[in-house]
């Protein structure tokens, strides 16, 4: 059974995703975050669409949405920023949760 998370992910950004690839929930936001990276590291495309649409899934999720998130989604992002891109980021992001992004930079 498909989960909102995987819903909407695939409902918004079919080609972000092999389609002939079974993803669970937790594979779909790790392999969002690393299409994130390439849509602004390549300069394509609205690069805040991808925040707004996990700003909608991390404010109306569950304590299991908001986690998977802020693993799957969060650290991967956090893994590559520096300053030049922290600052890029965070203004890509809605407000709601531009702190969820810091705690998760500072917290790994």
């Amino acid at each position: 059974m498909e989960t909102k998370i995987q819903k909407t992910l695939m409902q918004w950004f079919p080609e972000a995703f092999d389609k002939s690839k079974k993803y669970t929930e937790y594979e779909m936001l790790n392999v969002f975050a690393k299409y994130t990276q390439t849509l602004i590291r390549d300069d394509k495309g609205n690069k805040a669409e991808p925040f707004k649409i996990i700003n909608l899934l991390y404010i109306k999720g569950n304590l299991h949405d908001k986690n998977a998130i802020e693993n799957e989604f969060f650290c991967p992002l956090a893994e590559n920023v520096s300053e030049g891109n922290l600052k890029e980021h965070l203004e890509l992001m809605p407000e709601e949760i531009r702190d969820v992004y810091i705690k998760t930079i500072i917290e790994n």
